[in-house]
């Protein structure tokens, strides 16, 4: 019975003996950093998962460390992916530090790496970190790429538990495509079989979800939300009436613009009422 706590101790005792920088990396130990780095211990080396310390610091959001470690050279090793094919701004996403994510940035870290298995875009979509999903749009992340997982950024974001509406909302405004499918499922789809939120499907719904649209099994996001009668008669309701004019040429006119000129509409010589109704 006691052999895990001393198999723990061991591995432990190993890993803080072959990788001692990583190990003080992850346990937000600066001082101990500096000494290590001091002391001639390598910046890039990569353990046994290819995890450099870099990526380490990343993950944890320690600001403070991943400068230290960019000023000491961690910077020619910027877009080194683990096994699992994760750089460092993916970490950093994935750990919600936009200080981080724009350290990475300004030293050269590729905004979509190739290869991975999830963009760093989907690591902060699927976190609803907007503040994050927005510096990675605004330095060029492709929006409707889809990862290995869950699909689109935006089916990333919608999968979640407790789906964070700016997130989605911010995708949207950016030109997400509302009806991309993975696996034969839309984003409507992904709200209506896990959260059940109404906002989240108000949301998607008025920037043209389709409620039409089926999956591999010839459901509609309306059967899927049988559990909710408030979304299940919000899908109803859609699925009656058309959508009016006025809409339609809202998203006639964002189609057209596409993505990357959706930015301009706030620059347009237009009334404020109309800039607000195309976004």
């Amino acid at each position: 019975m006691a052999a895990g706590p001393v198999l723990d101790s061991l591995y432990t005792s190993r890993w803080i003996q072959m990788f001692p920088l990583h190990n003080a990396v992850a346990s937000r130990n600066f001082k101990e950093v500096q000494n290590l780095v001091a002391e001639g211990h390598d910046i890039n080396e990569q353990h046994f998962d290819r995890v450099t310390p870099l990526h380490m610091a990343c993950l944890t959001g320690d600001v403070e460390i991943t400068d230290f470690l960019l000023q000491k050279g961690a910077w020619l090793a910027i877009n080194a992916q683990s096994i699992d094919n994760s750089t460092p701004l993916c970490d950093a996403c994935a750990s919600g530090s936009v200080e981080c994510v724009n350290m990475l940035l300004r030293r050269g870290a590729i905004v979509n790496p190739p290869l991975l298995l999830s963009t760093p875009l989907h690591e902060a979509a699927l976190r609803g970190h907007t503040d994050i999903v927005s510096v990675l749009i605004i330095a060029g992340a492709k929006l409707n790429v889809n990862d290995l997982h869950y699909g689109t950024p935006l089916h990333a974001t919608c999968s979640m538990q407790s789906p964070s509406i700016a997130c989605i909302r911010y995708l949207l405004k950016s030109g997400a495509s509302v009806n991309a499918i993975k696996n034969h499922t839309t984003p409507l789809h992904i709200i209506c079989m896990y959260s059940k939120s109404e906002e989240a499907a108000q949301l998607l719904l008025a920037y043209g979800a389709n409620v039409y649209l089926k999956d591999n099994l010839g459901r509609t996001a309306r059967d899927l939300a049988w559990r909710s009668s408030a979304l299940v008669n919000l899908l109803a309701a859609h699925e009656r009436d058309p959508r009016p004019l006025t809409q339609c040429c809202r998203l006639a006119i964002r189609s057209y613009l596409g993505p990357s000129r959706l930015q301009l509409i706030n620059k347009l010589e237009a009334p404020r009422i109309l800039i607000g109704f195309l976004q």
